[in-house]
């Protein structure tokens, strides 16, 4: 038995890609889930770190005690320093050009491709 709910009709691109009740299409909807910024961590900690902290020394905000604690833990562990660096300076870019010191011909024919490693 077929579900009447589901449209029978293509789309303009002649699928039905999208007509279905449940695709991700018909599921956005204003209003509906989480409103941005509401009980979000994030902008509870971006609140705090104008506060006063408690671990710090008096009158010291959880911004500057954090900004302190990033620059000892730099110190002493690696880890932590290439991530204040990669924040600081920004990460170094990754070269991705290779160069092959063989040339390669392929030889297509009849269902079949052959590689042969051209050596002079």
């Amino acid at each position: 038995m077929e579900n009447d709910s589901i449209k029978t009709e293509l789309n303009r691109k002649g699928n039905r890609r999208g007509l279905h009740p449940n695709s991700l299409e018909n599921l956005h909807h204003p209003g509906i889930g989480r409103p941005p910024n509401e009980l979000s961590i994030t902008n509870l900690q971006r609140e705090m770190l104008s506060e006063p902290c408690p671990y710090a020394d008096e009158g010291k905000t959880w911004a500057q005690w954090l900004a302190r604690r990033g620059m000892e833990l730099a110190g002493k562990n690696p880890r932590y320093y290439c991530e204040l660096m990669d924040r600081l300076e920004g990460k170094v870019t990754q070269p991705i050009d290779a160069q092959v010191d063989t040339d390669i011909i392929f030889t297509i024919g009849k269902g079949y491709t052959e590689q042969h490693d051209k050596t002079d």
